[in-house]
């Protein structure tokens, strides 16, 4: 519970002999403006990190020359082709089910959002090459565990990732840096 106070206090001849006060309960305030800070750092399709949280946090990120950070792009195939074939709503549900296999990998230990319609980026701070690397793997696999299982939409996704140790120049930006310079694009899924 949230409680909001006010006190004054109450002399008699210059001593203090009382403390008046009103204190009332300011939950449901308190939730609006969380729900109001959710909403502005979040997509409201698939409940991971929007595009300004990520750009706000990858700024601060190639601020820090002491930490070393790895970014994944992400982009689904076949998005306009479900849209235009099966409809928004299909197109939408692609998305979604993307964005819960990312989850599945990410959420705990990376910066996860959607920053475009069809587009995803991580931000792994403070992780070796190899655990990036580790990871692109694993996604591999998982885009093709996904279909195999035939559960949701079919995933196909080209993906690419960038690393930056302490020794490399951060002066244009770690979004950037990763677009001019991600290793490979695989196309996964098809």
């Amino acid at each position: 519970m949230w409680f909001e106070e006010y006190a004054t206090p109450i002399y008699e001849k210059d001593e203090l002999v009382a403390v008046q006060g009103i204190i009332r309960n300011i939950d449901e305030r308190v939730k609006f403006i969380q729900d109001i800070e959710y909403q502005m750092s979040h997509d409201p399709l698939t409940n991971i990190h929007n595009r300004q949280f990520f750009d706000n946090i990858a700024a601060k990120s190639n601020l820090d020359f002491d930490t070393p950070v790895a970014m994944f792009l992400c982009d689904l195939d076949e998005l306009k082709y479900m849209n235009d074939t099966h409809g928004h709503k299909k197109g939408d549900e692609l998305i979604k089910a993307a964005a819960n296999l990312l989850k599945r990998i990410f959420s705990d230990i990376a910066v996860l959002a959607r920053v475009g319609g069809d587009e995803f980026a991580i931000l792994l701070i403070d992780k070796s090459k190899q655990e990036g690397e580790s990871l692109c793997e694993l996604l591999k696999e998982e885009i093709l565990l996904q279909n195999s299982i035939k559960k949701g939409p079919h995933i196909s996704m080209s993906f690419g990732h960038a690393y930056l140790s302490l020794r490399m120049n951060r002066g244009n930006g770690l979004m950037h840096y990763s677009m001019e310079n991600l290793n490979y694009w695989f196309a996964y899924g098809r």
